[in-house]
């Protein structure tokens, strides 16, 4: 068996071919399913020979392929994937020859048959294994007697300018705040919303900061749900969960259509029960249990949806709504 390689520096473009499993995964659960991973592995009466690579999302700051890279061949990318975000694996050049030419195998739980809902891509192509899903955080320190927004509309037509915060930086905002705002409220949401946005970087960053009154950090900070629960005794921040839903960010498997039977137990141990349990004890649930939960609370959520990403060029899309906030 082949283990886990520790990568010693940050790459930017993962070389494609290197290894037939790859995970790149939201930090809450990098460790406990590498953990997990590995516990699987050794527990398989016949031996796996194949290379693998978990590594937390956030250490590449470039996903597979830049805009200007070629679209990779079948062979060139690994048999198992899982990425987090609309990343370039939502390029429409990308979409069109991966399904035209079946590259990819449909993976279905039991449940997902009997339930229809938006998050399951009809095609068959992507999986969601995990939603990672974005809320506000209200600094009520630097609130000053306004209102805080119930909804995206109403941040969108605040008086915060300049005192929001998303991720990202400058020229490479959050694509699923960009995309899911665009869907909403079209370009004139989105120059709303960069003069709104005075701050980018890491939800850990806004965590750290949040119901302190530092001068100078956001009042209002769009993260991952995630990050806003750790703030849940901090009697100076409010957590908005938008009217409209949280913005839904996708943790996606891809498995190739001719993965071979040895790898079939990687699929099984993604979809499984474990893995399903490590994310929802981390806020990052499987769309079957974020139902489950929805049937207790009205809680909505706000997924761009795959009719969006099939008439839209995604990554050309981003480019030009980046622009916005140069």
């Amino acid at each position: 068996m082949i283990g886990v390689e520790r990568v010693s520096k940050i790459k930017n473009i993962i070389d494609k071919a290197e290894y037939e499993v790859l995970g790149l995964l939201p930090c809450p659960i990098k460790v406990p399913v590498e953990i997990g991973f590995e516990n699987m592995i050794e527990s398989l009466e016949k031996k796996c020979d194949f290379k693998y690579l978990l590594e937390g999302n956030a250490n590449y700051e470039v996903m597979w392929m830049d805009e200007s890279s070629h679209i990779p061949l079948k062979e060139e990318l690994p048999k198992i994937i899982i990425s987090a975000g609309v990343n370039s694996f939502y390029r429409k050049d990308f979409r069109t020859k991966a399904i035209e030419e079946k590259y990819f195998k449909e993976v279905r739980i039991i449940e997902e048959e009997s339930i229809k809902n938006d998050l399951v891509d009809l095609e068959g192509n992507y999986y969601m294994m995990a939603l990672n899903y974005l809320v506000m955080v209200v600094d009520l320190t630097k609130l000053e007697d306004r209102d805080i927004p119930a909804s995206w509309n109403e941040l969108l037509n605040s008086s915060f300018e300049n005192e929001i915060a998303i991720r990202g930086k400058k020229d490479k905002y959050c694509e699923t705040t960009l995309l899911a705002m665009y869907k909403d409220y079209g370009i004139d949401g989105i120059m709303k919303l960069s003069k709104l946005v005075g701050y980018g970087g890491h939800p850990a960053e806004m965590v750290k900061n949040a119901g302190k009154g530092i001068k100078d950090s956001p009042t209002i900070s769009v993260m991952p749900y995630f990050y806003a629960k750790l703030l849940k005794n901090n009697k100076n921040v409010k957590v908005i969960w938008p009217e409209e839903g949280a913005i839904v960010s996708p943790v996606t498997l891809l498995v190739q259509s001719e993965a071979s039977e040895n790898l079939e137990s990687v699929v099984n141990y993604f979809v499984g029960e474990e893995v399903r349990n490590i994310c929802k004890n981390a806020s990052l649930p499987h769309p079957m249990d974020y139902l489950e939960y929805l049937k207790k609370n009205n809680y909505k959520l706000n997924w761009i949806g795959w009719d969006f990403i099939k008439n839209n060029d995604i990554n050309k899309l981003l480019l030009k709504l980046n622009q916005y906030f140069f």
